[in-house]
């Protein structure tokens, strides 16, 4: 008698069992950790790996009979202090209110065990999505093995081709600035800026120098990894024979040091370097003189955001990834010579 052909295998999703037997602790101990529970350091290791090898995600639909939506979403980022972001978070937990969410709200300062803290919190409160300022050095695989199956969006700063994200064209905006302070007649145009390392701090800088590049003129960076550091080489470089022409801040704390360096070196009102700044802050216009600034479109950057994370939150898999990009505005006050 013909012996019967064997079935084709199935293909299954892996389970928690496989992801307990590859990462050799027991079931309970991977349940607990997707719970964000407690597990030992050198489990929750092997359980982050196994879940990435085997490509385990959480099976949503048990999930949702088990308890439901939280209606909670996670926002986290660097600061509240930085006047955008500040501005961004309050316009994103109105309009989450407003359609019955809730918002936990965590700041990493731009440190990535922080960062990874703050997933693993958001995870035990089983929120339901998570917007994202990622930290320098983010990886999506890293934050898929904390949050396996929760939907992330990026803000304000580039993280994969694989989820939506929300930005502004910082290399323009930029660009468009260094072209305004060029347009003046200023020579040696100084880039003055904090934490290189920050996606949209590395793509203004690259802005900056397609403009003064193309002017066929040499890039003068005034870079630091930390604002008191900044302080200290540019007033330097003010006190220096050949202080900067013009300036380009590239973001509100910058701005505020070098405002700060100009009192501290004693520059006189009326011999300020002109300058242009990043973030249209709240006294932005009574700075004497007032601060011609690139404005950014919170209001709409925060929407856009927020209406991506709820449309994946549906599960709108099938969607197109997203990555809008909207420009800045240059705002014109006397701090750059317009009259």
């Amino acid at each position: 008698m013909k012996k019967a052909e064997p079935l084709a295998a199935v293909t299954k999703h892996p389970t928690v069992r496989d992801v307990a037997k590859s990462a050799n602790v027991g079931a309970s101990t991977v349940s607990r950790f997707l719970r964000g529970l407690t597990v030992r350091r050198q489990a929750a290791g092997r359980i982050q790996a196994a879940i990435r090898d085997l490509g385990y995600t959480p099976n949503e639909t048990a999930r949702s009979l088990r308890g439901g939506q939280s209606r909670t979403i996670g926002i986290v980022l660097p600061k509240v202090s930085n006047t955008f972001f500040s501005a961004a978070t309050q316009m994103m937990e109105e309009e989450a209110r407003r359609h019955g969410w809730s918002v936990i709200l965590l700041t990493h300062q731009d440190r990535m065990e922080q960062q990874q803290e703050h997933l693993l919190t958001l995870r035990r409160f089983r929120a339901d999505g998570v917007l994202l300022v990622a930290a320098p050095g983010s990886k999506m695989e890293d934050i898929r093995a904390i949050l396996p199956g929760v939907p992330v969006v990026a803000f304000d700063s580039f993280l994969s081709p694989e989820i939506d994200s929300v930005l502004l064209r910082n290399r323009e905006a930029a660009r468009i600035a260094t072209e305004h302070l060029l347009s003046h007649g200023y020579e040696r145009i100084t880039c003055v800026g904090g934490k290189p390392e920050v996606y949209s701090i590395r793509e203004r800088i690259a802005g900056y120098t397609d403009a003064v590049s193309a002017a066929h003129a040499r890039p003068e960076l005034i870079v630091a990894a930390d604002y008191e550091q900044l302080r200290y080489m540019l007033g330097a470089a003010v006190r220096s024979k050949k202080r900067p022409g013009a300036i380009l801040s590239l973001s509100d704390f910058a701005t505020l040091h070098t405002l700060t360096t100009f009192d501290e070196v004693g520059v006189p009102r009326d011999q300020c370097i002109p300058l242009i700044g990043f973030d249209d802050f709240p006294y932005a216009a009574l700075v004497d003189p007032p601060l011609t600034v690139i404005r950014q479109p919170v209001e709409k950057m925060a929407r856009y955001a927020l209406s991506a994370l709820f449309r994946r939150i549906k599960g709108d898999e099938q969607e197109e990834i997203q990555e809008i990009s909207l420009p800045g505005e240059l705002v014109l006050r006397r701090s750059c010579g317009c009259a």
